[in-house]
């Protein structure tokens, strides 16, 4: 009797859980999509002469190969996004995560903070498991995928190997059930992690020359993680610049290179 209760209890979860994924796999590929088509279309097609002195690589390897290899890679990294976010949400609305509406339940100072909080860790689970994926036995069975784009573009931002999505997004349970996350908050997360994700691939630095000057210079930039991409061991981080600096892992000349491309955008 207990074993088909069990059963009975698995069965729903499954049946729930498919039956809310693919519209949240809709949700993520219409609004995802037109936000990276979008950039897509503005900076590299209708303005890319405009902007052509903001290039960080100067040579041009974006090709229609490219960009179907990274399209197929995006569907299946929005589908494990939508496999996540179906789980969260089942899992919360059965009672086991903090994830919270009432901003009276934990604090207005909290459902604020928890914003920064999220994004450290967000920030420290990337730069970990990105060196892992970067180990050679590891690198070419997952990673290598990503790294085949080396001119990265708005496309390249979800083109990841389907075990590194899970991977990349599989911080957000564990932290669900132990940490209080206010909904908005999780969404204003999720919108930062877009338009960084997107910013970090573009392959256009649009940051002003006084960027890695200021009090800003602790976040990265799409030149940082550009030259991940074209240098390959060096420059792991995702929003910050912390980890690298402190591990020794920030290329050396990330910040001359970032002026260059600066003192070449003035041109225009």
């Amino acid at each position: 009797m207990l074993l088909v209760r069990i059963y009975k209890y698995i069965m729903e979860i499954i049946n729930n859980i498919l039956s809310n994924i693919f519209t949240n796999f809709m949700a993520g590929l219409l609004f995802n999509g037109t936000i990276i088509f979008l950039v897509y279309f503005l900076i590299w097609k209708k303005f890319a002469k405009r902007f052509q002195n903001f290039r960080i690589q100067l040579k041009n390897r974006v090709n229609n190969k490219q960009i179907r290899r990274e399209l197929k890679n995006s569907l299946y990294a929005l589908l494990v996004s939508a496999l996540f976010s179906t789980l969260v949400i089942l899992l919360s609305m059965k009672g086991y995560t903090k994830i919270y509406y009432d901003t009276s339940e934990y604090g207005l100072f909290m459902s604020l903070i928890s914003f920064f909080v999220l994004l450290l860790i967000d920030d420290t689970w990337f730069y970990w498991t990105h060196r892992l994926l970067h180990s050679p036995k590891i690198y070419k069975h997952i990673h290598k995928e990503h790294h085949k784009s080396i001119d990265v573009n708005p496309f390249t931002s979800m083109s990841f190997h389907v075990i590194e999505a899970i991977i990349l997004t599989f911080w957000i349970l564990p932290v669900s059930f132990i940490f209080p996350i206010y909904v908005p908050t999780l969404i204003l997360l999720q919108l930062w992690g877009l338009f960084d994700n997107v910013k970090a691939h573009l392959g256009y630095e649009f940051y002003p020359s006084w960027w890695n000057k200021s009090v800003l210079k602790f976040m990265t930039s799409s030149t940082h993680h550009n030259m991940h991409h074209s240098q390959f061991n060096g420059n792991y981080g995702l929003h910050f610049r912390f980890w690298d600096k402190l591990l020794g892992t920030e290329f050396k000349d990330y910040e001359e290179k970032y002026d260059n491309i600066k003192n070449r955008s003035k041109l225009e």
